[in-house]
């Protein structure tokens, strides 16, 4: 295997993860719902129905924005970081050196959810089921929508190709712990 140079990054999309029947059902759902709700408030309430009906337009844009995103993100995999970066929903750095286990997962291995293996665990591309369970052996921060922080164990990744990924990240931490 060649060595890996120091500035190389290798990218991973998750294209796979996007629905856009989701995105269309969610859509005809705020809108049917957001135009009942005018209709009914507009008339003896506008003050009320108008920042309904803008802030379900907003939550609209915003969906539409997060598939863009999943459609062009990738997770960036350095010589020393994973760089976690899902559409509009999630950003994280995790350091390799804390990468504890890198596998294919299926539904066993995701954690439950209400059980504590399942409070550090996260999986920023839900609905889709996740094909790769990344396992760390201290947790990082995650900076999710609007500011919120949260610790994370342990991620769900739903991949286009996880065994290149699972591959590539073994081939990283084999080549960090050969001297040079």
């Amino acid at each position: 295997m060649p060595a890996r140079h120091c500035c190389e990054v290798t990218s991973f999309t998750y294209r796979v993860a996007r629905s856009g029947a989701l995105l269309c059902g969610l859509g005809f759902a705020i809108g049917a719902e957001t135009l009942v709700l005018h209709l009914w408030l507009a008339p003896k309430h506008p003050a009320i129905a108008w920042p309904l009906t803008i802030g379900a337009l907003g939550t609209f844009a915003w969906l539409i924005a997060d598939y863009h995103a999943l459609g062009h993100g990738t997770l960036r995999l350095t010589a020393e970081t994973l760089e976690v970066a899902i559409g509009q929903r999630g950003k994280a750095v995790v350091p390799l050196a804390s990468v504890l286990t890198a596998v294919r997962s299926t539904w066993r291995e995701v954690p439950a959810s209400g059980t504590l293996a399942a409070a550090e665990y996260m999986n920023l591309l839900k609905p889709a089921s996740p094909n790769v369970l990344l396992t760390l052996t201290v947790p990082v921060s995650v900076r999710l929508v609007g500011g919120v922080r949260r610790r994370v164990r342990q991620f769900g990744f739903c991949l286009d190709d996880p065994d290149a990924f699972i591959t590539a990240l073994s081939e990283v931490r084999a080549n960090e712990t050969v001297p040079s």
